[in-house]
């Protein structure tokens, strides 16, 4: 029994298979004399009645085994008639003690149901289980958390029709700090909140556009560098990109129409370095073919390669304030729009050469708690949510840490 299953004072009477040949039942009683609950006085002279409990204590090649437990009812000249107590469960909980910790180890990997199979036990009994411990695990959640110098913020959908949660991210390690509620100020603002003590010595932040995520960071640490993520720069760049060209191939006669959205659509998107021979044998075609659209080609280009190379803040300010300048000379609306809200935002983007942080471990983060949805089937609960992923994703299930 201790060495199986991890209960203690119990010895094995008998084991047999219930009826449908579907459990293992170990017939089980206690090594030491009765005990009454209340004054302590011991002896099984003072049995009043006996009752059977059955608790899970755990499984055998799939197949679940429970423990039949025999209760006595203590007459005790004290206290009266008491039912001692047993201590395999926690009260009248149906599964033992050490259940709990091996069902966390389970659902981190697989889904409840999954593991439910596996077990042989229900899938509410995981649930409740699985959702006892990981709540007792949150308790001295901070603990674990380690001190953080860098971190990323990003979004992500948790359920369908625009439901968002944000995440904190430790940029160090790729692991999530802590996951909220909406997307909005208030709710990176209380995900700051929670891990103020963690976040003391935090130097910079890397995110998206998202403006909440960028006043909530001003209002909690106005002296931390925001650095604004190059690969989102670069996804708007394309945008920019994609509108240009769609304006332009609007006024083109139907067949070549076709023709340049079939040979220069994902052509325009590609950086340079990832050409091919086809990709250039196409680009070589659009030099000659369309000037226009070779030459929004270069633009873009151009602006992206600043931030491929290891410059000086002040040298990427000039090459920038060059490259908008050129952009604002030139017959491109879409390219004018995107460059000014580059000047609106030249200060944080230029953050990037000094920190070069970005948000690729949050984007990966992201991954895995979509892949932890899919899994799932979606959560009705968000604080067993959030749970799911500090426990896949973050710190929960981690040893406390300590700095001494």
């Amino acid at each position: 029994m201790e060495v199986l299953f991890n209960v203690q004072g119990y010895y094995a009477k008998d084991i047999h298979f219930s009826n449908d040949n579907k459990k293992i039942i170990i017939e089980v009683e206690q090594i030491f004399e009765s005990r009454c609950p209340g004054c302590g006085l011991s002896g099984n002279s003072y049995h009043y009645d006996t009752s059977y409990r059955m608790i899970y204590i755990g499984s055998i090649l799939c197949c679940p085994v429970y423990a039949r437990v025999k209760i006595y009812r203590f007459d005790c000249p004290n206290c009266g008639v008491l039912t001692e107590q047993q201590s395999i469960s926690v009260g009248k909980s149906r599964y033992s003690k050490s259940i709990g910790k091996m069902i966390i180890q389970y659902t981190k990997l697989l889904d409840n149901v999954s593991t439910g199979k596996l077990l042989g036990i229900s899938e509410s009994t995981v649930y409740r289980s699985d959702r006892e411990e990981l709540s007792k695990l949150m308790e001295c959640y901070l603990e674990k958390v380690p001190h953080v110098h860098k971190a990323c913020v990003d979004e992500v959908a948790y359920k369908r029709r625009h439901n968002y949660a944000t995440v904190l991210t430790n940029q160090k390690d790729g692991k999530v700090l802590w996951i909220e509620k909406d997307r909005k100020s208030e709710s990176l603002s209380s995900a700051y909140n929670k891990l103020s003590g963690n976040l003391s010595n935090l130097k910079s932040v890397s995110m998206d556009f998202w403006t909440a995520y960028d006043k909530a960071t001003t209002a909690k640490f106005p002296w931390v560098n925001i650095v604004y993520d190059r690969f989102h720069l670069s996804r708007i760049l394309n945008r920019h990109v994609e509108e240009e060209r769609r304006n332009y191939q609007r006024n083109l006669p139907p067949d070549k129409r076709k023709y340049v959205k079939k040979n220069t659509r994902w052509l325009l998107l590609r950086r340079r370095s990832n050409f091919n021979e086809t990709h250039i044998e196409r680009f070589n075609q659009l030099k000659k073919d369309n000037e226009r659209l070779y030459e929004m080609y270069l633009l873009k280009e151009d602006f992206l390669s600043i931030f491929d190379y290891k410059i000086s803040r002040q040298e990427a300010h000039i090459k920038i304030m060059k490259w908008v300048s050129l952009v604002t000379m030139l017959p491109y609306p879409s390219l004018m729009s995107f460059a000014k809200k580059v000047i609106k935002r030249i200060q944080k983007i230029l953050n990037w050469f000094d920190d070069p942080i970005s948000n690729g471990k949050a984007e990966g983060i992201n991954n895995t708690i979509k892949t932890l949805l899919k899994r799932a089937y979606g959560y009705k609960n968000f604080d067993y949510f959030r749970m799911k992923v500090l426990q896949k994703c973050g710190y929960l299930m981690e040893a406390p840490t300590h700095t001494f």
